[in-house]
Protein backbone atom coordinates (compact mmCIF):
# COMPACT_ATOMS: atom_id res chain seq x y z
CA UNK A 1 0.00 0.00 0.00
CA UNK A 2 1.42 3.39 -0.90
CA UNK A 3 2.00 6.08 1.73
CA UNK A 4 -0.27 9.13 1.50
CA UNK A 5 1.38 11.01 4.36
CA UNK A 6 4.35 10.62 6.67
CA UNK A 7 3.55 12.55 9.85
CA UNK A 8 6.73 12.44 11.94
CA UNK A 9 6.74 15.02 14.74
CA UNK A 10 10.47 14.49 15.45
CA UNK A 11 9.68 15.32 19.11
CA UNK A 12 11.25 12.20 20.62
CA UNK A 13 14.61 10.65 21.37
CA UNK A 14 15.13 7.94 18.73
CA UNK A 15 16.70 5.73 21.44
CA UNK A 16 13.32 5.43 23.20
CA UNK A 17 11.35 2.20 22.83
CA UNK A 18 8.38 2.23 20.41
CA UNK A 19 4.71 1.45 20.77
CA UNK A 20 3.69 0.10 17.38
CA UNK A 21 0.08 -0.04 16.26
CA UNK A 22 -1.79 -0.56 13.01
CA UNK A 23 -5.24 0.93 12.48
CA UNK A 24 -7.61 0.32 9.57
CA UNK A 25 -10.18 2.94 8.53
CA UNK A 26 -13.08 3.01 6.09
CA UNK A 27 -13.79 5.77 3.57
CA UNK A 28 -17.51 5.38 2.95
CA UNK A 29 -19.45 7.66 0.59
CA UNK A 30 -23.20 7.48 0.07
CA UNK A 31 -25.25 10.00 -1.88
CA UNK A 32 -22.50 12.64 -1.72
CA UNK A 33 -21.87 12.28 1.99
CA UNK A 34 -19.18 10.60 4.08
CA UNK A 35 -19.91 8.32 7.02
CA UNK A 36 -17.79 9.67 9.87
CA UNK A 37 -17.53 9.30 13.64
CA UNK A 38 -17.88 12.49 15.69
CA UNK A 39 -16.81 13.00 19.30
CA UNK A 40 -18.34 15.28 21.91
CA UNK A 41 -15.36 17.60 21.25
CA UNK A 42 -16.68 18.09 17.73
CA UNK A 43 -14.04 16.63 15.43
CA UNK A 44 -14.85 13.89 12.93
CA UNK A 45 -12.82 10.80 12.07
CA UNK A 46 -13.10 7.95 9.65
CA UNK A 47 -14.67 4.83 11.18
CA UNK A 48 -12.06 2.29 12.11
CA UNK A 49 -9.51 1.40 14.71
CA UNK A 50 -6.78 -0.84 15.96
CA UNK A 51 -5.92 -4.14 14.38
CA UNK A 52 -6.01 -7.10 16.74
CA UNK A 53 -3.41 -9.89 16.73
CA UNK A 54 -3.86 -12.20 13.76
CA UNK A 55 -6.38 -9.98 11.98
CA UNK A 56 -6.07 -9.05 8.32
CA UNK A 57 -6.82 -5.50 7.20
CA UNK A 58 -10.14 -6.74 5.80
CA UNK A 59 -11.08 -8.43 9.10
CA UNK A 60 -10.24 -5.25 11.02
CA UNK A 61 -12.18 -3.05 8.61
CA UNK A 62 -15.28 -5.27 8.76
CA UNK A 63 -15.19 -5.44 12.57
CA UNK A 64 -14.41 -1.78 13.26
CA UNK A 65 -16.95 -0.32 10.81
CA UNK A 66 -19.66 -2.60 12.22
CA UNK A 67 -18.77 -1.71 15.83
CA UNK A 68 -18.68 2.04 15.22
CA UNK A 69 -21.47 2.48 12.67
CA UNK A 70 -23.69 -0.60 12.83
CA UNK A 71 -23.21 -1.13 9.09
CA UNK A 72 -21.70 -4.18 7.39
CA UNK A 73 -18.98 -3.49 4.83
CA UNK A 74 -19.44 -5.28 1.51
CA UNK A 75 -16.12 -7.19 1.34
CA UNK A 76 -15.98 -7.20 -2.47
CA UNK A 77 -16.19 -3.38 -2.52
CA UNK A 78 -12.99 -2.77 -0.51
CA UNK A 79 -10.28 -0.84 -2.42
CA UNK A 80 -7.08 0.62 -0.90
CA UNK A 81 -6.69 4.40 -0.69
CA UNK A 82 -3.30 4.48 1.05
CA UNK A 83 -1.67 4.71 4.45
CA UNK A 84 -0.60 7.43 6.85
CA UNK A 85 2.45 6.77 9.01
CA UNK A 86 2.57 8.62 12.34
CA UNK A 87 5.50 8.93 14.72
CA UNK A 88 5.60 11.13 17.81
CA UNK A 89 6.35 11.10 21.51
CA UNK A 90 3.61 9.27 23.38
CA UNK A 91 1.45 11.53 25.56
CA UNK A 92 1.36 8.97 28.38
CA UNK A 93 4.85 7.49 28.72
CA UNK A 94 8.39 8.11 27.49
CA UNK A 95 7.99 6.03 24.34
CA UNK A 96 7.67 6.64 20.60
CA UNK A 97 4.09 6.27 19.34
CA UNK A 98 4.39 4.70 15.88
CA UNK A 99 1.06 4.08 14.16
CA UNK A 100 0.30 3.00 10.62
CA UNK A 101 -3.22 3.98 9.51
CA UNK A 102 -4.51 2.13 6.46
CA UNK A 103 -7.46 3.69 4.63
CA UNK A 104 -9.81 1.76 2.36
CA UNK A 105 -12.70 2.87 0.16
CA UNK A 106 -15.68 0.61 0.76
CA UNK A 107 -19.45 0.31 0.47
CA UNK A 108 -21.86 -0.70 3.19
CA UNK A 109 -25.12 -2.63 3.25
CA UNK A 110 -28.31 -0.62 3.66
CA UNK A 111 -29.40 -2.29 6.90
CA UNK A 112 -28.00 -0.81 10.11
CA UNK A 113 -27.54 -2.66 13.40
CA UNK A 114 -26.68 -1.35 16.87
CA UNK A 115 -23.24 0.21 17.40
CA UNK A 116 -20.78 -1.15 19.96
CA UNK A 117 -18.42 1.59 21.04
CA UNK A 118 -15.65 0.84 23.52
CA UNK A 119 -15.86 2.35 27.00
CA UNK A 120 -13.35 5.02 25.97
CA UNK A 121 -15.29 5.84 22.80
CA UNK A 122 -18.48 6.14 24.86
CA UNK A 123 -16.67 8.44 27.29
CA UNK A 124 -15.91 10.79 24.40
CA UNK A 125 -19.47 10.70 23.09
CA UNK A 126 -18.63 9.03 19.78
CA UNK A 127 -21.49 8.80 17.32
CA UNK A 128 -21.85 8.36 13.60
CA UNK A 129 -22.68 11.30 11.35
CA UNK A 130 -23.19 11.74 7.63
CA UNK A 131 -21.44 14.89 6.34
CA UNK A 132 -20.19 16.18 3.02
CA UNK A 133 -16.47 16.15 2.41
CA UNK A 134 -16.37 19.95 2.70
CA UNK A 135 -18.33 19.85 5.99
CA UNK A 136 -15.88 17.30 7.42
CA UNK A 137 -12.92 19.48 6.42
CA UNK A 138 -14.54 22.59 7.95
CA UNK A 139 -15.38 20.74 11.20
CA UNK A 140 -11.81 19.51 11.65
CA UNK A 141 -10.23 22.84 10.67
CA UNK A 142 -12.38 24.61 13.27
CA UNK A 143 -11.47 21.99 15.87
CA UNK A 144 -7.75 22.50 15.22
CA UNK A 145 -8.12 26.27 15.56
CA UNK A 146 -10.07 25.90 18.81
CA UNK A 147 -8.24 22.98 20.46
CA UNK A 148 -4.81 22.93 18.81
CA UNK A 149 -3.05 20.41 16.63
CA UNK A 150 -3.97 17.07 18.12
CA UNK A 151 -2.26 14.35 16.12
CA UNK A 152 -5.41 12.44 15.17
CA UNK A 153 -7.23 15.61 14.14
CA UNK A 154 -4.30 16.69 11.98
CA UNK A 155 -4.15 13.22 10.39
CA UNK A 156 -7.85 13.08 9.56
CA UNK A 157 -7.93 16.66 8.24
CA UNK A 158 -4.97 16.00 5.97
CA UNK A 159 -6.56 12.79 4.61
CA UNK A 160 -9.85 14.62 4.01
CA UNK A 161 -8.00 17.38 2.11
CA UNK A 162 -6.07 14.81 0.03
CA UNK A 163 -9.33 13.05 -0.75
CA UNK A 164 -10.96 16.32 -1.84
CA UNK A 165 -7.98 17.25 -4.00
CA UNK A 166 -7.89 13.82 -5.69
CA UNK A 167 -11.63 13.89 -6.39
CA UNK A 168 -11.39 17.40 -7.88
CA UNK A 169 -8.77 16.35 -10.48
Amino acid sequence: MHTLLDLDAHDYDPALPSIERTAVRGVIFREGQLLMIQSSFGEVKFPGGGQEAGESDLDTLLREVLEETGYHVKPDSVQPLGQVVEKRLSRHEPMIWHQINRYYFCHITGRQEATHFTENEQKYGMQQVWVTLEEAIAINREMMQREGRRAWNQRELRVLELLRDSLNH
